[in-house]
């Protein structure tokens, strides 16, 4: 596939790549099956966000552990930044029972760093082109709380941003037109405490869009390779300046 130039530097992250846990931390005091589920990762993201960012020549930034570890794709003043708790169970997560020293001295480790790397190449983009288009890959488990999620993908944006709105309204109609059941802010809402929720509040020249796959289709490597490439589709047109 050929690599399509953008009008402005895109940037791709996958907050969620991995279940690993730092071998320090002893597994958070969790089974590792736990680890596995979708409550430590987003299952096919990383290869999801691979190929976006090799199909549009973008810097990847994928998370280096379990989202439990600390939640990159949340503000670090967040409650749930270090989730000392599962959910829905409510089952405790004993290697997060820190305390205010020690959760800062666990953002400042696992966190900050990831964040900062990503925010300079937004800040290159901005330097370098005007403007920086910030694309975050995520999975949902297709069943939470009793409640079927049977959409396949969900697009996360602010609907006051007209260039955002006007994004999920185009990548809409052409997942739709792929046979994908798409539907807007959903399984959450794009305004919630998020990465790119963050990067709105504190960014001028900023279009950001996160991706919510359904993980029934991308659990499996070869489904995740298609729903990638079908991604790049959706969103060349975006960036082909041909």
């Amino acid at each position: 596939m050929s690599k399509v130039r953008p009008r402005g530097q895109i940037v791709v992250t996958v907050e969620h790549a991995t279940s690993r846990v730092p071998e320090a931390l002893a597994g958070l005091g969790l089974p590792r099956t736990v680890l596995e589920s979708h409550v430590g990762w987003d299952p096919g993201t990383a290869s999801v966000g691979r190929i976006l960012a090799r199909a549009f020549d973008a810097p990847l930034h994928l998370g280096k552990y379990s989202r439990l570890v600390a939640d990159l794709n949340r503000s670090h003043d967040h409650p749930r930044v270090v989730a000392r708790d599962l959910r829905p169970s409510g089952r405790r997560v004993p290697g997060n029972d820190l305390d205010r020293a020690e959760r800062i001295r666990r953002l400042e480790r696992y966190w900050h760093p990831w964040r900062r790397a990503v925010d300079e190449d937004l800040d290159a983009a901005t330097t370098e082109f005007g403007a920086a288009f910030h694309i975050s890959v995520h999975s949902f488990v297709e069943r939470l709380g009793g409640q079927n999620r049977n959409n396949d993908i969900g697009l996360l944006y602010d609907p006051k941003h007209r260039a955002e709105r006007v994004l999920a309204d185009r990548l809409d109609e052409r997942l739709s037109a792929m046979g994908y059941r798409v539907r807007r802010n959903f399984p959450y809402r794009g305004i919630d405490d998020g990465h790119c929720m963050r990067q709105r509040k504190h960014r001028r020249h900023y279009v950001g869009m996160e991706i919510e796959m359904n993980q029934r289709q991308v659990r499996h490597a070869q489904h995740a390779r298609r729903f990638g490439h079908d991604l790049v589709e959706a969103f060349a047109p975006e960036f082909d300046q041909r």
